[in-house]
């Protein structure tokens, strides 16, 4: 059985879209081909976060900074077409996790609630909703596997939006009209001695190489010499199969696939010190590292076009990069303190 966990980038290979959460009643919308702002989407609430766009493209969800309300903006229009909170009276409900089906009619929502009593908090468990878009209301409570409860799961749909997968200790495919198990991959347990546990997915990207395949750093406890080393891992979701190649001792480096899935690229942070990665997935192996003047909080993703590095996170620039040399050319402005950006490649 195939596992397609992600949506492939289906972009056009030069261009990329990114929808910027910030500190005011707006989404920016930022070109990468001409590294312009190229529209202003208004909202209703200041310091929105938790950006998500749907698998066609048409809607942007908006998580306000209390992670209660959740409003749905038509992208087209850029124009609210609706909003939802579970919070109720004294109950207020956080959601913690948020994946549209394809069809848009409903969502997969992981929530907790935290309800004032007169002399304390009551917690509750950590629940999967089914949510349906067009009524705003709970038409299904979505029964943990194993009756096992989760602090805290991630959710993807098959591209038919058929299969629901769940993303805990484990790896599980739930049938999306009664939820059934179809389907599960043991990654709690070591693959083979050593090797340690896999967490999935490594991360989200707008780019992979192929439908159910991710790449990305990997660490392990060599058990000859006892010491942590790191590699690119490949898993393969349809064979279930993990093919790791070691690349050196562990580092605390973050990761980011290229566009065509031949390069990957990291950031290591310590108090003073910034270093770039490049590594070369061909071989695999390290193919460039440098020290240079970074930001206490970094993130890094490669442009479409794949000729530079996007440096951001936490204030209201973007810095460049030139992707071949690591040159540093220029800082962008976006004019606003910004909380986060969900990638969109250009499907034109």
């Amino acid at each position: 059985m195939s596992l397609p966990v992600s949506v492939s980038a289906q972009g056009n290979g030069d261009n990329a879209y990114w929808y910027w959460g910030n500190y005011g009643n707006e989404v920016i919308v930022w070109e990468e081909a001409t590294e312009q702002i190229v529209d202003h989407i208004p909202v209703k609430r200041a310091i929105n976060m938790g950006l998500k766009v749907s698998r066609d493209g048409s809607r942007l969800f908006v998580l306000d900074p209390s992670r209660e309300i959740m409003e749905i903006v038509d992208i087209g229009t850029k124009e609210s077409v609706g909003e939802f909170t579970l919070s109720r009276g004294r109950t207020r409900t956080w959601i913690t996790s948020f994946e549209v089906h394809p069809s848009l009619e409903w969502a997969a929502i992981l929530v907790k609630s935290r309800t004032k009593l007169v002399d304390r908090y009551e917690i509750s468990d950590p629940t999967i909703l089914k949510y349906d878009l067009s009524t705003y209301s709970v038409t299904d409570t979505i029964p943990w596997p194993d009756e096992k409860q989760r602090e805290y799961a991630n959710f993807r749909f098959s591209p038919d939006g058929d299969l629901l997968y769940m993303f805990t200790d484990d790896l599980i495919a739930l049938n999306s009209a009664d939820f059934s198990e179809v389907d599960r991959w043991e990654i709690s347990e070591p693959f083979e001695p050593g090797l340690g546990t896999m967490s999935l997915p490594f991360g989200e990207s707008p780019y992979q190489e192929e439908e159910g395949i991710y790449t990305g750093l990997f660490r392990m406890t060599d058990p000859v010499q006892n010491r942590r080393i790191m590699g690119i891992a490949t898993v393969d979701m349809a064979k279930k199969e993990v093919d790791f190649q070691p690349i050196g001792p562990s580092e605390s480096v973050t990761f980011r696939i290229s566009p065509d899935g031949t390069k990957g690229y990291g950031l290591k942070s310590q108090i003073g010190h910034y270093e770039m990665w490049k590594f070369d997935l061909t071989g695999p192996r390290v193919s460039d590292r440098i020290t240079f003047e970074g930001r206490p909080r970094m993130l890094l993703m490669p442009s479409a076009d794949g000729t530079r590095l996007f440096i951001y996170n936490a204030g209201e620039t973007i810095d460049v990069y030139d992707e071949a040399t690591f040159e540093y050319l220029r800082t962008i402005d976006l004019g606003a303190d910004l909380t986060g950006a969900v990638v969109v490649p250009d499907p034109e």
